[in-house]
């Protein structure tokens, strides 16, 4: 089955962490959760791709979409510090660095980006060994968020198994000692995490209420799994939920269920062109890639086109038989 996109998965959890908030302000959930499920929903999420590609890159002025683009006025966060000898010493400030410029993923491509990285490290006071050493890690760390954005299962899957996938992708593609030292408090986190969600007695409030919002989220998804059935009506699907959640909360969730029909309907069509351009024997390697180009480029925009891009290349993707 083909992925949803990953902000239209979230906004599931965020829908149950709307209602939790108005059921501990004691807000009836029936009359007033609009507001906050309408914000809860409207999130969005930003997907890393790394470089091995079967599509063309995006051809854009990586300067200018650092002086026109979303980093507009901003200043560079995150560094690169250096220890005995002048090694370079990964940490969260290189991590940072590493994602200040990743975040322009979408307005201009990742060759863009590592050419605006190259000449930040041209400026600092270092040598070409310490900026190749920082190029490396660069290359490693965009890996790993591919392999994030590959494998995350929207909707599915226990907690646990999810946090030990990805502690996994992290040993195996940035190492134990670049995964400690970019995410030093990872496995501590998700340890704390997990205890906290499998104590339901304990008087902490903000305990309960991680454990509340997990058990809320599995239950909306659940119940949209279940009314996902052919045999549920739209109108069914809405009475169902507006008995469990009110009213304002079920629309939300109908109209989250039309986006999710909009991209998956998205989806089955780009797959379905990227197989024929795929399978046409007329085409070169090279004719090959412009046409995915123009493919990605004609049914989708910024964050959406790089997360489905990766979802072709891992084959998470494909048309539907």
């Amino acid at each position: 089955m083909q992925r949803a996109s990953l902000a239209l998965a979230g906004a599931v959890a965020l829908t149950a962490l709307a209602l939790l908030w108005h059921m501990r302000a004691s807000a009836p959930a029936t009359t007033q959760a609009e507001p906050a499920v309408e914000a809860a929903t409207t999130g969005a999420s930003r997907a890393y791709v790394s470089s091995p590609s079967a599509i063309a890159p995006m051809r854009t002025d990586p300067h200018r979409a650092l002086r026109d683009g979303s980093l507009r006025g901003t200043a560079v966060d995150g560094g690169v510090t250096t220890g005995f000898a002048g090694r370079v010493e990964p940490d969260p400030a290189l991590r940072r660095l590493f994602d200040y410029y990743l975040s322009l993923l979408g307005e201009t491509d990742l060759e863009g980006v590592r050419q605006l990285l190259r000449e930040d490290l041209q400026r600092r006071p270092l040598d070409a060994g310490q900026q190749a050493a920082v190029m490396e890690l660069f290359g490693r760390y965009v890996a790993y968020q591919q392999a994030r954005t590959a494998l995350a299962a929207p909707g599915g899957g226990d907690l646990a198994a999810r946090l030990a996938q990805d502690r996994a992708l992290r040993a195996r593609l940035l190492g134990p000692a670049l995964a400690q030292a970019f995410y030093p408090t990872a496995d501590a986190d998700d340890a704390r995490l997990l205890r906290q969600l499998a104590h339901a007695d304990t008087p902490d409030d903000a305990v309960a209420d991680e454990r509340a919002l997990a058990t809320m989220a599995s239950t909306i998804q659940a119940q949209t799994d279940q009314l996902a059935a052919p045999s549920f009506t739209p109108a069914q699907r809405h009475a169902e939920r507006a008995a469990t959640w009110g009213n304002a909360a079920a629309d939300r969730l109908d109209a989250l269920d039309r986006q999710r029909a909009q991209w998956q309907q998205r989806l089955d069509a780009f797959a379905a062109e990227a197989s024929a351009v795929e399978g046409d024997p007329s085409l070169d390697g090279a004719q090959r890639r412009v046409a995915l180009q123009q493919l990605l480029d004609h049914h989708f925009k910024g964050p959406e086109r790089l997360q489905v891009q990766a979802m072709w290349q891992t084959g998470l993707l494909h048309a539907a038989r």
